[in-house]
């Protein structure tokens, strides 16, 4: 690599920096100006409510998630980043789901809470085993299916692109998550000895980091009509130009060949989302009626105080 080459790539590791700094900055401002339990402070468990409760949880878990993520990157600890990016890559999926599928909302809230709090069990088999992909109201006796998998999750989404974006980008992601060979070169020198410093992939997790940043900024536009909108545009344009600098100046060896042109074709679907001058908001919702999880809600949160 040329002195030049490194330089290019430094100033784009920089900009990439500034970028998530931003956009985390936007993120803390709509998590401190609208994410409510709407569902608490009015009370008023219809579905829209708890799927705007919802949302924003996973809104403001990945806002926390990204704090932690800038700060691993300014400590050259990117595969730790690349952990809880991870974490953040599934609030994201959660949040396209539930939006696109909000008759779901179930599975994330009330069944989750009733198993917790023994209003769900899961049933056993006639061979004694529990049956952890079912569940069983311990009230009405009814039997319903349990758990949504990451792949029911992307093929959820709306956009088509997430879909062969999370072909490459999700095992690379989990390569970090648990223990595997594969990715153990990332934590060697000179490809022989063990290190605690080295910090080969930041570049790679700066750009995961505001990828998936922009993707989940972008989705607020639908929640309500938010003061913030014409800034969440801009700062999501301007993270596109940066994600579009790191495609066209990094080579991707097989088996992420294909990568580039992936994630390509997804920005420019999210440049096609930014572009709309209306939004259906998820707020305000009308009046619908309530759920059982009323009692499930509460109670869970008596759980955790």
């Amino acid at each position: 690599m040329t002195a030049q080459e490194r330089q290019a790539l430094t100033r784009l590791l920089i900009a990439f920096k500034r970028r998530l700094g931003s956009q985390i900055c936007l993120f803390q401002e709509i998590v401190f100006e609208y994410a409510t339990a709407d569902a608490i402070a009015e009370d008023d468990f219809s579905q829209e409510i708890v799927v705007h409760d919802y949302v924003f949880y996973c809104f403001t878990k990945a806002c926390k998630s990204l704090m932690a993520v800038s700060l691993l990157l300014d400590n050259r600890l990117p595969e730790d980043a690349m952990i809880l990016l991870r974490s953040v890559y599934e609030s994201y999926l959660h949040i396209v789901y539930v939006l696109q599928n909000p008759d779901h909302i179930d599975d994330f809230v009330q069944k989750k809470i009733g198993i917790y709090t023994g209003r769900f069990k899961h049933p056993v088999s006639k061979k004694g085993n529990k049956m952890c992909n079912q569940v069983i109201d311990s009230e009405t006796g009814e039997i319903s299916t349990y758990g949504i998998g990451i792949s029911t999750l992307v093929h959820g989404s709306k956009y088509q692109f997430d879909k062969e974006v999370h072909t490459v980008m999700f095992p690379f992601l989990s390569e970090h998550t648990h223990p595997n060979m594969i990715a153990s070169g990332n934590y060697r020198e000179d490809d022989i000895y063990y290190s605690y410093w080295q910090a080969s992939n930041t570049l790679q997790s700066a750009f995961y980091a505001v990828y998936i940043s922009t993707l989940i900024l972008s989705e607020a536009l639908v929640l309500e009509e938010l003061v913030e909108a014409k800034e969440i545009k801009y700062q999501c344009r301007q993270s596109i130009k940066v994600c579009e600098r790191f495609i066209a100046l990094v080579e991707c060896p097989n088996p992420f060949d294909s990568f580039p042109n992936k994630v390509q074709s997804r920005l420019a679907e999210l440049v096609k989302h930014l572009s709309k001058r209306r939004y259906a908001y998820l707020k305000p919702y009308p009046k619908r009626k309530k759920y059982i999880i009323k009692e499930l809600y509460r109670r869970s949160l008596y759980c955790w105080g």
